[in-house]
């Protein structure tokens, strides 16, 4: 195990002082004491609880050294550091560590597909970096950020840490930490606002890491969203390299075709003028994910990374979690991509399981439940959901939660058949339901909402 940091180090990085001192490495930091590191510097975070009643079980984890607050005694068996406010001690460390490495940093930020756009990155780098360090799980917020800049690997090549926010300036800060060669937007949708208020102040937000762009760096931004060019600065913008679908992108989307793969059908436009078509199989479903493959492409051909081995790291990539995870239930596909849910990512992925029509022979039904955090208007943007399903001729809806009874009653409303759960309705329930819609023909089923509403247990019942 890398000694990253002795504990001098620590206290002059962190601006606090050395209290006591044991002759053991410090490698990385934690901050719960029930999953400890060895080796490592536990960080007590003051919330709830308060992370100094959890030193003594920290150092007996095998932690190394901890930061505390000033003023409190010290625990044997471990460095002690005392400092102003451990959090923010943390943070510099993560500066610090990120300051090591000088090769690419991507920082990821958007309203929509985020986790999965940070796999595909993370796959087109390892192309040409080794190794590399990326934020695992939901590690992205002010909490995470810190800890995945200061996990393994301790001298990575490349960076590609995962920004999200619910409120304006978040993404200001953990950007000021990350401090990007290249930043990556997504996408711009509604969300969070119930604490964001407006389509535009999700934008500046999600864009907020432009500003921490290092010299020389380059934005990746889609290019049919006019919300993100005019976050643009006018004076001295990074080297900029759109995705999406006008002449000027570095990579087009030209098209998508879904079913047991999903090819993404693209076109990269060098520097030089030479233009390349690629079509990567994605195993991660959904017509809308061959705009995450373009911008992770985007991202290499910036690096000027070779365009064949970026298209078979792509064609690599799983789905993280349940986040467009393509199953096979007796004669039945089910989607499975309930980790979260918008307004747009919902009508991405009901456009995604239209497409399906005439790929599987039997009736195309989605089981949606209820978008979170949506603010005063979330009735009638679960109305437009159930409104478009029917558009798209989805043959059957089943809404579960209580705000979704709008969705159910819209879908209904524009002619198809639609059902409704409450959201402790019980699972085998739900998936009894879908099975009578769905008949003994193979179809489709998309299971989407937001991850409080577990839709993932349908999924279960589905396949129990």
């Amino acid at each position: 195990m890398a000694v990253r940091w002795s504990p001098e180090e620590v206290a002059a990085i962190t601006g606090g002082e050395l209290r006591q001192r044991v002759e053991r490495p410090i490698h990385t930091a934690f901050i719960d004491s029930r999953a400890p590191v060895a080796g490592g510097l536990f960080v007590p975070i003051v919330a709830a609880r308060d992370g100094h009643e959890f030193i003594p079980a920290a150092i007996a984890g095998g932690a190394s050294a901890v930061l505390q607050g000033r003023g409190r005694p010290c625990c044997a068996g471990a460095s002690v550091i005392e400092v102003d406010d451990p959090l923010r001690a943390l943070e510099a460390l993560a500066r610090d560590a990120r300051d090591r490495n000088p090769g690419p940093v991507v920082a990821i930020t958007g309203s929509n597909g985020k986790t999965t756009t940070r796999a595909m990155v993370a796959a087109v780098l390892g192309v040409g970096y080794a190794p590399l360090l990326c934020t695992r799980g939901n590690l992205n917020n002010h909490l995470g950020v810190p800890l995945t800049l200061v996990a393994d690997p301790d001298e990575p090549r490349a960076m590609v840490i995962e920004l999200g926010m619910s409120a304006p300036g978040e993404n200001d800060h953990l950007a000021s930490i990350v401090r990007p060669t290249h930043a990556l937007v997504t996408s711009i949708a509604l969300e969070h606002l119930e604490f964001m208020g407006s389509l535009e102040a999700i934008a500046r937000a999600e864009c907020e890491p432009i500003a921490h762009i290092c010299a020389g760096g380059a934005l990746i931004y889609p290019d049919d969203e006019p919300l993100v060019v005019a976050e643009i600065p006018a004076i001295d913008p990074p080297l900029l390299r759109p995705f999406g679908a006008s002449e000027a992108a570095t990579v087009a989307v030209l098209g998508a075709r879904v079913g047991e793969r999903t090819e993404a059908i693209l076109e990269i436009r060098h520097d030089d003028g030479r233009r390349e078509i690629v079509r990567p199989r994605l195993q991660i479903f959904g017509a809308h994910n061959a705009r995450n493959a373009a911008a992770a492409l985007a991202v290499g051909v910036d690096l000027g990374l070779e365009v064949a081995a970026m298209v078979a790291a792509l064609e690599a990539v799983e789905p993280v979690g349940d986040r467009g995870r393509l199953l096979r239930v007796g004669a039945h596909q089910v989607i499975a991509d309930c980790y979260n849910a918008n307004p747009g990512s919902v009508a991405a992925a009901l456009r995604s399981l239209a497409g399906l029509r005439g790929e599987v022979p039997g009736k195309l039904v989605a089981v949606l439940g209820d978008m979170l955090e949506l603010g005063p208007t979330e009735d009638q943007l679960h109305a437009d959901a159930g409104a478009l399903a029917a558009e798209l001729g989805i043959d059957g809806v089943i809404a579960v939660g209580a705000r979704s009874r709008h969705l159910a009653a819209a879908a209904a409303g524009g002619g198809i058949a639609a059902g409704h759960f409450a959201a402790d309705a019980a699972p085998a329930a739900i998936a009894d339901a879908l099975r009578e819609l769905l008949g003994d023909e193979g179809g489709a089923v998309l299971v989407k909402g937001s991850r409080g509403m577990r839709l993932e247990r349908v999924v279960a019942a589905l396949q129990g």
